[in-house]
């Protein structure tokens, strides 16, 4: 069975609501998010970044979330959760589902650092305004982008929706004013109240 190593907040939060989503049985162990642990030799036997997610699917480790979650939907082909591939939908699925991680979340992960994260004589001020600036950008494409469907591919919700979920649950925890863009707060209101994000996050 495929085991899922996750902390509260972090990024296997994707994972676990892919799973839920796809109704695949799953094996969780809850770890410390915490150096000491995430940095010890057992630890870095898993994942040698010692950063959260990881995965072993019967002695197959992975610890990138993209990259989980399209290795796990490969392996239910066919999904609600994806586009046919190849299709003009397909090519725009894939696009959101990288932006999630490659253009939304650094100036998160940014904020968080230099807010919360580092010691607060490591913090530079002049990161969180330049990330706070490129998250407002971020959040007006996607604002824009959610005016006329409920699903960043439209009608259907999907893995997509998933990786970018959780970015704003991360905006959300961070205090991040979502409030100001009625089309996302609309959007992250559809995608928390889904069971499978409700399980995997722990509300």
């Amino acid at each position: 069975m495929l085991k899922v190593y996750h902390a509260p907040n972090t990024r296997s939060i994707r994972v676990l609501w892919l799973l839920e989503e796809l109704g695949t049985p799953y094996e969780k162990e809850t770890v410390e998010f915490d150096p000491k642990y995430l940095q010890s030799d057992a630890y870095l036997a898993i994942n040698p970044l010692g950063k959260l997610p990881a995965i072993n699917d019967n002695g197959l480790m992975l610890n990138e979330s993209g990259a989980i979650v399209q290795y796990i939907l490969a392996k239910h082909a066919g999904s609600h959760l994806e586009p046919k591939l190849g299709t003009p939908v397909y090519g725009k699925y894939l696009q959101w589902l990288h932006f999630a991680e490659a253009t939304f979340m650094p100036p998160v992960s940014l904020i968080i650092q230099h807010t919360f994260r580092k010691p607060p004589e490591e913090r530079v001020a002049s990161v969180v305004t330049d990330a706070q600036a490129a998250l407002k950008k971020v959040l007006t494409l996607l604002d824009k982008e959610l005016a006329t469907k409920p699903f960043i591919c439209g009608n259907e919700f999907t893995a997509a929706d998933i990786m970018l979920g959780y970015d704003l649950f991360l905006c959300n925890l961070i205090r991040v004013p979502l409030a100001e863009y009625a089309n996302i707060s609309a959007y992250f209101d559809r995608l928390s109240s889904r069971p499978g994000f409700q399980k995997a996050s722990g509300k």
